[in-house]
């Protein structure tokens, strides 16, 4: 008798465990990034870390020197050593210098999981791996994602989506101001045009949305009183980036740091379906008529946001 009555509770307990599980099997993503100027690329990395929803399969730099900013990612990385220290960081594609002072932090840094090149190649093999999986979250310009789409037209339907940071809709990086061509698409126009219409979902998280996301304070405090090695680690990078940006930034706006919510959550904040295009100038335009190539965030709860990435971040 109690043998059939934990059988029939089994038979209960476990299709439901299983659909949680299945529910949340974390989406495996590659981060492309510019990690070392700004300072929100490595919240965003970081931010990934604490993200369950959200596997990482590995990360490409690209603009500047790809390579030091590949030794940056991958000493983060290394910090839980039980858990990301082996995830593999491939430079990608290099461009003309620019200040990176936060690079010098991981000088000299080695790890069997630090590639000084292959980032373009790396993101190939995946997604021919792993056809119709990957979600690339590209939050710099898009030369590696670009040269990815130009190496290998194909490989743009085996690609689940791209979420990206970049572009101005409807406004531009001070409020009230009209839209302007944002950094990471006026960094290299052309390769934003080849991934705007490879025909690619994209996630599209312009200034709209991004340039309200500022860091106060009272939640970088909650952040590193939280005391963790990584958290140190952070602490750090943003002390060397408040002393030598050259904008004079007193404190982080997190650009980088909605396309990675979006996709571990995806009702997080509303989106548009809208068709984008780029301009030579580095515009983004909205194209009236055609049909949808992006979902576009153009507003973002800042308050709700906030208690979000803080949460992530002191997990």
């Amino acid at each position: 008798m109690y043998l059939r009555l934990l059988l029939a509770l089994l038979a209960c307990v476990l299709p439901a465990s299983l659909a949680r599980a299945e529910r949340f099997t974390p989406a495996p993503v590659i981060f492309d990034t510019d990690i070392g100027t700004d300072i929100d690329d490595a919240y965003a990395l970081v931010q990934l870390m604490q993200s369950p929803e959200l596997k990482l399969l590995g990360v490409t730099t690209v603009s500047g020197d790809a390579v030091a900013r590949a030794r940056l990612a991958a000493k983060l990385l290394a910090i839980p050593a039980d858990k990301f220290a082996s995830v593999p960081v491939y430079a990608g594609i290099s461009t003309a210098p620019q200040q990176m002072v936060q690079c010098d932090w991981a000088k000299g840094f080695t790890s069997p999981a630090l590639h000084e090149r292959g980032g373009v190649e790396f993101m190939r093999a995946k997604i021919n791996a792993h056809p119709g999986e990957i979600t690339l979250i590209a939050v710099g310009e898009l030369t590696n994602v670009a040269a990815l789409l130009d190496a290998d037209p194909a490989i743009a339907k085996k690609i689940k989506a791209i979420a990206l940071m970049g572009g101005a809709v409807r406004r531009g990086y001070d409020p009230g101001k009209p839209p302007e061509a944002e950094w990471n698409i006026r960094s290299n126009t052309k390769a934003a045009q080849t991934v705007f219409r490879s025909g690619v979902p994209l996630i599209v998280c312009p200034l709209d949305s991004t340039t309200t996301l500022k860091l106060a304070p009272e939640y970088r405090v909650r952040i590193f009183s939280h005391s963790s090695p990584l958290n140190d680690a952070l602490a750090a990078l943003d002390f060397i980036w408040l002393h030598t940006n050259h904008w004079k930034g007193t404190g982080p706006t997190l650009f980088d740091a909605l396309p990675i919510a979006l996709v571990a959550r995806p009702n997080f904040v509303p989106l548009t379906p809208l068709h984008l295009d780029v301009d030579d100038t580095g515009m983004t335009l909205e194209v009236a008529g055609k049909e949808p190539n992006a979902q576009v965030a153009l507003e973002s709860d800042v308050p709700a946001f906030m208690e979000y990435f803080t949460g992530q971040l002191v997990r």
